[in-house]
């Protein structure tokens, strides 16, 4: 495998395609934009990038890039403190071994 020309990862065959872009994703959860063909973590993920019934690029409403091997998908930043923290841990600070 070249450094500057990877080869792509393999299509899953759990991978949903969408014929007119070309693009291909996975998980049920995923939303994808039929208008500007960016795919979205999540419904919200996707409405929020619709406001004013128009794309707006997701970085100008708050959504953060995440690099997938189908490429970038778009979603909410994650929670102060990390994930843990919405069920009472805080997983910014250092735990004793």
């Amino acid at each position: 495998m070249d450094s500057q020309n990877p080869t792509p990862a393999p299509i899953p065959a759990n991978a949903i395609h969408h014929g007119q872009c070309g693009s291909w994703w996975t998980g049920n959860e995923r939303s994808h934009c039929g208008g500007c063909h960016s795919t979205f973590s999540s419904l919200t993920s996707f409405e929020r990038h619709r406001k004013g019934m128009t794309c707006n690029p997701p970085q100008s409403v708050g959504l953060v890039a995440r690099d997938k091997p189908y490429g970038t998908l778009w979603g909410l930043p994650a929670p102060v403190g990390g994930y843990g923290a919405l069920h009472g841990r805080d997983d910014t600070t250092e735990v004793a071994a």
